[in-house]
């Protein structure tokens, strides 16, 4: 496959290194010392088996120039970061017809996708993994899972035939993948991954601990702004299980102590961040369906001083 990623960050760079390296035509949009370095000493990928470069890929600042580096291009996956003023989807809305894949922390953005790309071509994904940018092209996978999983907006029924293509690829590079298929079903996954990462990343910016201390000392906090998140999804239609918050808190408990989100990261070092796009957008849906959010108002605004 002919894959075009956005961004070579976290997710980005280390998705695109493992599909590069799997054989698939990858191309990136980078800028930067982000792409000098993609440009000049390639791709460093660190997990707990090891490290690796890769170097058989192509990048450059734009679509343009990096789809005619490919000779065309058979999907979009976006992996940039949902940041106020940013250009989250860069520039490839100039590419007609081929299908975007969303992998946003956000009960929102996919939306916003669908009002630049039309909903038809967007993917919503859902990526599940610790993986750090420590340099420019440099990423460490750290310990706990590693997936992309993504499907159709609520009211398109036509599978890309790119879907199925994808999700082989995706797992010959030895990350998981499923494809949720049409009616929306994959908003469930969305929010039930907006349900863990925004919680722990807010609550543990505020709180500036990793996970392992929100799972044990904090634990009625976590769950309460779980069940603000769930009481939310619920009144907007998702169809999430009784049982959704205890499932969180169980993958909580399943991860390494030491984690942090990337959104925690970025507020405790005082970078852009994805407060708005993540808890801003929870809370707005909230309103939405008549949901009041008073522990989510509270971690939100206590994170706006950080």
């Amino acid at each position: 496959m002919k894959i075009l990623i956005v961004g070579a960050g976290g997710v980005g760079g280390y998705f695109g290194g493992l599909l590069a390296k799997a054989g698939q035509e990858v191309g990136f949009i980078a800028r930067g010392d982000t792409l000098d370095a993609l440009r000049g000493s390639g791709l460093r990928l660190t997990s707990p088996e090891g490290s690796t470069t890769v170097t058989d890929f192509a990048a450059g600042q734009g679509a343009e120039e990096v789809v005619d580096k490919l000779g065309g291009v058979d999907v979009v996956i976006v992996a940039s970061k949902a940041l106020a003023g940013n250009a989250t989807f860069a520039d490839v809305d100039t590419l007609p017809d081929v299908p975007v894949v969303t992998t946003y922390n956000s009960v929102q953005v996919h939306f916003d996708a669908a009002e630049v790309f039309g909903a038809e071509r967007v993917l919503a994904g859902v990526v599940r993994g610790y993986m750090t940018r420590t340099a420019p092209a440099q990423i460490t996978l750290n310990p706990g899972p590693l997936s992309l999983s993504f499907g159709l907006l609520p009211g398109v029924t036509e599978t890309p035939e790119v879907a199925p293509l994808l999700v082989d690829a995706l797992k010959n590079a030895g990350i998981g993948s499923k494809y949720h298929g049409a009616d929306g079903v994959v908003l469930t996954d969305v929010w039930m991954k907006a349900m863990f990462v925004a919680t722990t990343g807010v609550l543990g910016a505020v709180a500036q601990r990793p996970l392992g201390y929100l799972r044990t000392e904090l634990r009625p906090q976590l769950r309460g702004l779980m069940e603000e998140v769930f009481a939310a999804g619920r009144a907007l239609g998702v169809d999430l299980s009784d049982d959704a918050v205890e499932t969180n808190l169980a993958f909580c408990d399943a991860q390494y102590e030491q984690a942090t989100s990337s959104m925690h990261r970025d507020i405790a070092a005082g970078l852009p961040n994805e407060l708005d796009a993540q808890v801003g957008a929870l809370r707005r849906m909230a309103r939405r369906g008549g949901v009041e959010t008073p522990l989510l108002d509270i971690v939100y605004a206590l994170a706006l001083t950080r």
